[in-house]
């Protein structure tokens, strides 16, 4: 829609229900999407794990879900398409402590054989600091409640619970509830405070953040656990994602440059693990973090700047000893399910577009992929969606590496092990979670005496 010369832009939030938290093995099993300016458009998908996977009895218990749910219906490789489809279509996407269901987006992606991420354009913006700094600049509209010990509890269902009347159709933790949950809290924000609202996008977009930063402007930086709104300076420029900022408030009670700061910026040239002097923060422009400009508000921040002479004697030392862009540490990646980083290789970029193209499984299995990571994403994606149509060798090795993990004894691993399951249903048994697990025990057992 167009009103005068501004367009209206459609939000639309999202929440992920999955098999556990772990890192590349939180295999999501249902979402919901709704139209944050409809609530009657809430479009909820349910989906399969994988059938190499076993269903999490704590997930299921956590969402009160049938552990025959997650083994019926359509695979996520079949179902994606329809969930971008609507993802895509709202200009501005939400979830609550959106770090989490961006990760599993991402590897939902990855695990369906597509390049990682959304879009490079689309911003999604995560609803728990949004609303608490609603909450801190507009105390008399909304408010975040207390925990017994005094800290601040951001949890949905208790910042829900303290602006709103109760509603007995909304059910926690699960999909369609935590959407509509925060559907509300984010109306209140744009019927009541519609100047914030105005502005939701920019304090998460890497585009407004590059403004900022290039004309070197204070900027706010909200931390949501205790919140406290920190004026930075941006001072120098690593790459276009990366920067360093002096946090003012720190800088000043920390009585300013020292030697011991000038030693904690050398050490940290030597060894990355050392810590940088308290005030010096590494400033990441896609932080999941609100940054933004407190002219917005009309905030004034009390600081005041250091001298000339200080910030160029700063400047001076990182050109020396921490120069040009940031420098990544390796993440140790143990297991496929965590290696999304630059895949597709770019020789199977067309391999991948042909692979998803194709209309039958038969086709599929034709296509030719150089690099090993596809083969492997490829190969468990038909193991779970056609498997007949694998060769022998192929099928067996899948197979073998499947009862590998279902039998490992150590509860360390990260996947769902047949021990754990039993272990997990044993315990929550006795919590009274009955009906949930009806026959999930015989399964496992029967499946362990099968290998």
């Amino acid at each position: 829609f167009r009103v005068g010369h501004k367009m209206i832009e459609t939000d639309g939030i999202f929440d992920w229900e999955t098999n556990g938290i772990n890192n590349g093995f939180r295999y999501p099993h249902q979402i919901a999407i709704i139209d944050n300016d409809n609530e009657a458009r809430l479009e909820i998908k349910n989906f399969r794990i994988p059938h190499y996977e076993l269903p999490s009895p704590y997930a299921l218990a956590a969402t009160n879900m049938n552990w025959k749910k997650l083994k019926e219906g359509p695979s996520l490789y079949e179902k994606l398409p329809e969930i971008l489809e609507i993802l895509l279509d709202y200009d501005i996407l939400w979830a609550y402590n959106s770090s989490y269901d961006t990760g599993v987006l991402t590897e939902a992606l990855y695990a369906c054989g597509h390049f990682p991420y959304l879009y490079k354009d689309k911003v999604v913006c995560d609803a728990l600091p949004y609303i608490s700094l609603a909450s801190k600049l507009f105390p008399k509209i909304l408010s975040i409640p207390k925990k017994e010990d005094g800290k601040l509890s951001h949890k949905l269902s208790d910042v829900f619970t303290k602006n709103f009347q109760k509603d007995d159709t909304i059910i926690w933790h699960q999909a369609d509830g935590d959407v509509r949950a925060t559907s509300r809290l984010l109306n209140k924000i744009k019927k009541e405070i519609p100047k914030f609202w105005e502005y939701r996008s920019r304090m998460f977009s890497k585009f407004a953040r590059q403004d900022l930063f290039n004309n070197m402007s204070v900027w706010g930086r909200y931390y949501y656990p205790t919140q406290q709104i920190s004026p930075m300076l941006p001072i120098y420029e690593r790459d276009r994602d990366n920067y360093f900022s002096i946090d003012l408030s720190k800088y000043e009670s920390s009585g300013g440059l020292s030697e011991k700061d000038k030693e904690k910026i050398i050490n940290h040239s030597n060894d990355n693990n050392k810590k940088l002097p308290d005030w010096l923060h590494a400033t990441y422009l896609k932080t999941p973090g609100i940054i933004f400009n407190p002219d917005w508000f009309d905030l004034t921040l009390d600081y005041s700047l250091p001298n000339g002479i200080e910030i160029q004697e700063i400047m001076d030392l990182i050109n020396k000893y921490l120069p040009g862009p940031k420098i990544w540490p390796k993440k140790e990646i143990n297991y496929l399910e965590e290696d999304f980083f630059g895949f597709p290789s770019n020789k199977d970029r067309l391999a991948w577009d042909s692979f998803h193209k194709c209309d039958s499984w038969d086709e599929k299995i034709q296509i030719k992929f150089k690099d090993q990571k596809s083969k492997r994403v490829a190969q468990r994606i038909i193991f779970d969606n056609a498997p007949e149509t694998l060769d022998d060798q192929p099928y067996k090795v899948i197979i073998e590496f499947i009862k590998a993990r279902w039998k490992n004894n150590n509860s360390k691993v990260p996947w769902v092990t047949i021990s754990k399951a039993i272990e997990g249903i044993n315990s929550l048994e006795k919590e009274g979670n009955l009906d949930i697990f009806d026959g999930y025990k015989d399964y496992l057992l029967s499946l362990n005496q099968e290998l």
